[in-house]
């Protein structure tokens, strides 16, 4: 099936431009913001009077990084809420202090990390990753922003504010790392290592909590492009695991690594799954495609250390791991509506709700079983029969 394609718009959302997608550029909220209950907010908006002479330190980014496409935020002109200005180490030492970043930091620091449950999916709070994060500019970034992003749910009475930080910030880190384009060394791939895994948890708690609900086609959409998003930035870091393996990150890279067991046979579930799969005769190359994505849900099943319904995952890098482990062929299987591989992102969706205690997932997994059960109707019930299964258990 061809591509769709669209002109590009140079004057729509920043949301729009965030997610890739057009944006009818209407006032003061476009549809595609209106149908998905988003913040709809314009560029236009976050630009003052600055001279040119301070504004010639900002570049556009290159498309060498994924970026949203949206240049950084000025001060909005007065009597406006002020926009998010990125956090940088370039700025003059007399500024006063910025109270979000410090609340967020701060918030960072206390309660998004310690709530992700096993510290080492971030190594915990090591004085020497937080160094990194500090001094590196685009992680920084991206690090508030998850942090907005998680106050935005336990916060729901603020939740917009803290939406537009963890929007805005995610766009400043994104367009600082497109402007670098360093070369991945030994120096710079701890940094891209921990912005590719914090970049990955927002964009699939993004996709999954704030999730498009005007269509299944929509959010698999949006899903689809999660997952392409999120293997394209780790792919980068690839190019250096062994400098990796030689960084302070070794001794999460070696617990994560001792996770993920890829030896270690099918369970009854994914085996039941496999066994449908090869039963329906679907080619050797189709087969081979789907047989991958099952053994990473499997390793990924292994790695949270959980069964069947029980909540308390406990390591979340099993969850988000799977979406990088699995082949880009398969991806492209879900984008194609292949009921086989939605069967599989089905019981990926046990893993999410396994984990629904968690602010990252909330009710994610129980959405994305259920509509899944939906699109694919009454004669796919029996390839959904553990997904059902786990959703029923966890009622009782």
């Amino acid at each position: 099936m061809p591509r769709r394609t669209h002109r590009k718009s140079r004057n729509g959302c920043l949301e729009c431009k965030r997610r890739h997608i057009k944006c009818d550029e209407k006032h003061p909220q476009c549809g595609n913001c209106r149908s998905s209950e988003r913040v709809c907010e314009y560029a236009d908006r976050f630009r003052s009077s600055t001279t040119r002479s301070e504004r010639s330190n900002a570049s556009t980014p290159t498309n060498a990084w994924p970026s949203p496409g949206v240049g950084p935020s000025t001060p909005q002109p007065p009597g406006e809420q002020p926009a998010v200005e990125p956090v940088t180490t370039t700025c003059s030492e007399d500024q006063p202090v910025n109270m979000v970043h410090a609340e967020l930091l701060f918030n960072l620091v206390t309660e998004t990390i310690p709530s992700l449950g096993d510290t080492a999916f971030f190594g915990g709070l090591s004085p020497d990753l937080m160094r990194v994060g500090i001094s590196t500019p685009y992680l920084i970034n991206e690090l508030l922003a998850l942090s907005a992003l998680h106050s935005s749910i336990v916060r729901p009475a603020e939740r917009e504010r803290y939406r537009r930080h963890a929007a805005q910030l995610q766009t400043h880190a994104l367009e600082i790392l497109g402007q670098e384009r360093r070369d991945v060394t030994q120096e710079t791939c701890v940094p891209l290592f921990i912005f590719s895994s914090t970049l990955g948890l927002h964009m699939l708690c993004d996709t999954v909590i704030y999730r498009e609900k005007s269509s299944f086609d929509a959010f698999l959409d949006q899903f689809v492009h999660y997952l392409k998003l999120h293997r394209g930035v780790r792919a980068i870091t690839s190019e250096a695991w062994e400098a990796l393996r030689g960084s302070i990150l070794q001794p999460m890279l070696q617990y994560g690594q001792e996770k993920f067991a890829w030896d270690a046979d099918l369970g009854p579930e994914c085996q039941r799954i496999m066994d449908l799969i090869e039963a329906a005769r679907l080619g050797e190359k189709t087969t081979a495609v789907y047989r991958q994505a099952v053994r990473a849900l499997q390793v990924s099943i292994h790695a949270t250390g959980v069964k069947d319904a029980d909540p308390g995952v406990k390591f979340i890098g099993g969850i988000t791991g799977w979406p990088v482990i699995v082949e880009v062929e398969y991806i492209e299987m879900l984008e194609l509506r292949r009921p086989e591989a939605l069967v599989i992102l089905a019981s990926y969706g046990v893993l999410l709700h396994q984990a629904r205690h968690v602010w990252a997932f909330g009710d994610g997994g129980r959405f994305l079983i259920e509509t899944i059960q939906a699109h694919l109707g009454s004669q796919w019930e029996t390839w959904l029969e553990w997904p059902s299964k786990v959703l029923r258990e966890s009622q009782g």
